[in-house]
């Protein structure tokens, strides 16, 4: 069976290129074709402010200003079409039109963002605002003009927003582009609130990434939830380029929960094919 992983990240350079090798080829050993992952940009914060929009807990290899865009195509180039990579767009600054088109001819296929206007976000980084210096309004602006780009250039959009917090934000997105194929990762973090996003937005998809603790206390419930809506959820791991191993795990849970076979191909490969746009190719 198939197994595309929607939700990577990058935090490696060209120096680990041998340890990633590897991991690839452990991963296509087990039926994986393809990883999206995603890829940071960071062409004007300093070492202190840029951690400010990272989370805790996250080894970084690469760039130490996590300015990883070349190694990442380079990554691709040298494995194929194993990888799909997306761009990280948090730390953008400028021109949105012309940065993200230059990034879309080099390569990139997606895009991923977080939505970070202030600092009670689950993730507990910084607002971009405070980061940047510049009000709510223009980061907004901002967000929107993304958005634009990628509903525009069919591009597939992972972005991380809480259901809980930002319900009115997430139907003013999906109000203003109803043919952007987005991701909320995690289940939208909270699967009550968003299952109303679920109902009402045929274009929203989410992701299993990062809720292994989760569905291990409760895969009951999480079976009942991707049955529910069968063609919305994608297998995703949040494991960083240099981690197969995580991967891995994800694939034996979600093997574990011994979902009907037509499900669990669809979690694991026709959702992210539409999802990402590989079902056109």
């Amino acid at each position: 069976m198939e197994i595309i992983d929607v939700h990577c990240h990058c935090f490696a350079g060209l120096g680990q290129a041998e340890r990633v090798s590897h991991g690839l080829a452990r991963l296509r050993d087990a039926g994986v074709s393809h990883l999206a992952v995603m890829g940071l940009v960071n062409t004007s914060l300093n070492a202190q402010e840029v951690w400010k929009l990272i989370p805790e807990g996250f080894a970084n290899l690469g760039d130490p200003l996590f300015n990883e865009a070349d190694d990442l195509l380079q990554f691709t180039q040298q494995t194929g079409d194993m990888l799909f990579p997306m761009l990280d767009t948090r730390m953008l600054n400028g021109d949105v039109q012309s940065f993200l088109h230059g990034h879309l001819q080099r390569g990139f296929r997606g895009i991923k963002g977080l939505y970070l206007a202030d600092d009670a976000n689950d993730l507990r980084v910084s607002s971009v605002p405070a980061t940047f210096g510049i009000s709510l309004e223009l980061y907004h602006k901002r967000e929107w003009e993304i958005f634009a780009f990628a509903e525009a250039n069919d591009l597939p959009v992972l972005y991380h927003m809480d259901a809980n917090r930002y319900d009115d934000m997430m139907r003013a997105i999906l109000d203003d582009f109803p043919r952007l194929r987005i991701n909320f990762p995690h289940f939208g973090i909270g699967r009550k609130a968003f299952s109303k996003i679920l109902d009402a937005y045929p274009n929203v998809y989410t992701d299993i990434a990062y809720m292994q603790p989760h569905i291990r206390r409760n895969p009951v419930s999480y079976s009942d939830f991707i049955s529910h809506y069968p063609d919305r959820v994608c297998f995703g791991s949040d494991a960083l380029l240099y981690q197969p191993e995580i991967v891995l795990n994800y694939i034996e849970l979600v093997r574990s929960l011994k979902l009907p076979e037509e499900l669990e191909n669809s979690l694991f490969s026709a959702n992210p094919r539409r999802f990402l746009g590989l079902d056109r190719e």
